[in-house]
């Protein structure tokens, strides 16, 4: 997949024509993923590159920069997701004071067409574009009937009754339902980081873990999960801890960073991981963090972690 950050980079390999898909994206859950899928199939049926139109920062990030929104995935991760689903380009659109206030008559004719050449038009059904979203369905139906382009307003995925959506996985995320969003993401949700040195206690006490530098996003509740780790093509399971680890507790700055400690003991494996970058996926919340009487205490409560985790990963 190539990716252009911005229109304004588009340069002469860019397609003469192409599908393009336009939203936020993320995530890239089911619903996304309808939206992708009917683009895909109005490329292969005219022999024209899939592109997906998205932005960065998330515009409510740049609309409302008081708002609590948390990402669930970094713009990195959505360009992966995005490239394993088969999109041909990617453009990434700088979302700024100056793009916010775009009329949406500009934003059709300038960017849809001139800069992107627009064969066809992918959105959801609620989809709304320009300044203060001026821009309705009807207006888009409207500019692609006078240019010659076919519009396509997917309808929202249901599930049990209700659309698929970013904010509702937010929401199964907060009560720590991890098996919901799962189910709507089409995909367990997942922190990648890179595997930075520790303090190694839990190499002192049995259970060496891998301590991730993640960058921030939507912070899952502090605990204990059952997850599986993804490194090299290859899928191991696990047990990992989010928190403050308050048997050890110290604090530390956060440096933009997911403000807890991502800590992974990948079951039956002594890895030298330092360095790696991996992705763990979170399957299961088994227990609250908690502080423990003692190292022993500690101890005895891993191995319960561990085996009710098997259970769960159907080890």
């Amino acid at each position: 997949m190539k990716t252009y950050f911005g229109t304004r980079t588009i340069d002469s390999h860019y397609p003469a024509q192409a599908v393009v898909a336009i939203g936020n994206f993320d995530g890239v859950h089911l619903g996304h993923q309808s939206i992708l899928n009917t683009a895909q199939k109005h490329a292969q049926k005219l022999g024209i590159p899939t592109v997906v139109l998205t932005f960065n920062p998330h515009p409510t990030l740049e609309l409302k920069p008081l708002s609590s929104l948390k990402l669930l995935m970094t713009y990195e991760e959505k360009r992966r997701q995005l490239e394993k689903l088969g999109i041909d380009y990617c453009v990434e659109e700088p979302f700024d004071h100056a793009f916010a206030t775009t009329s949406a008559h500009d934003f059709f004719f300038e960017i849809l067409k001139n800069r992107l050449h627009a064969k066809v038009v992918v959105v959801g059904e609620d989809f709304a574009f320009g300044h203060k979203r001026e821009g309705m369905t009807e207006t888009l139906r409207e500019y692609c009937a006078q240019t010659g382009t076919t519009p396509d307003l997917v309808k929202p995925v249901m599930m049990d009754g209700a659309p698929v959506s970013s904010s509702r996985i937010r929401e199964e995320l907060a009560r720590g339902d991890l098996e919901s969003a799962a189910r709507l993401l089409g995909h367990p949700f997942f922190y990648r980081g890179e595997v930075i040195h520790g303090d190694h206690r839990g190499r002192t006490i049995g259970f060496p873990t891998a301590n991730m530098r993640c960058e921030e996003k939507f912070p899952l509740l502090p605990g204990v999960y059952a997850t599986s780790v993804f490194w090299r093509n290859q899928v191991y399971p696990s047990v990992t801890n989010i928190g403050k680890r308050p048997t050890f507790h110290q604090d530390e700055p956060n440096l933009g960073l997911i403000p807890l400690r991502v800590e992974t003991y990948i079951l039956d494996q002594t890895f030298d991981l330092y360095g790696e970058v991996l992705e763990v996926r979170f399957h299961r919340y088994l227990r609250e963090e908690k502080k423990f009487a003692s190292i022993d205490e500690l101890k005895a409560q891993i191995r319960s972690d561990v085996i009710l985790a098997k259970s769960i990963l159907l080890l």
